[in-house]
């Protein structure tokens, strides 16, 4: 009997055992679950931050682009407005000297009529 006795307890600890083995492998199956719906969620986060990512860097390459072909003109525009600058100086200079040459002429003439009036 007392064999018995012992065989039942070995067998209601070993059935309490189990139960609570089978407790905590429920318990860490829905952890489980748990970490891999997190890990799902994370990676479709991730994988709209990659996407959301790309897109500003597309924006940026697409606004540098336009910073290069903007600087490409103002640099174009600076040489013309150079050049421009330069024919106006050249220009400038002819007028300078048209307008010297008016005066000496205009003078001349004054003093011819000068001379013819006295």
């Amino acid at each position: 009997q007392d064999q018995i006795d012992q065989a039942t307890d070995t067998v209601q600890d070993n059935e309490q055992q189990v139960s609570r083995l089978k407790k905590k492998y429920d318990d860490l199956d829905d952890v489980i679950a748990d970490k891999e719906d997190l890990v799902q969620s994370q990676l479709a986060e991730s994988r709209e931050a990659a996407r959301r990512s790309e897109q500003v860097e597309n924006a940026i390459n697409d606004k540098l682009n336009d910073v290069e072909d903007l600087t490409e003109k103002y640099v174009i525009q600076s040489q013309t407005l150079v050049d421009l600058n330069s024919e106006l100086d050249e220009l400038e200079a002819k007028l300078d000297g048209i307008m010297e040459r008016i005066d000496v002429k205009a003078t001349y003439h004054a003093q011819c009529k000068n001379d013819i009036a006295s």
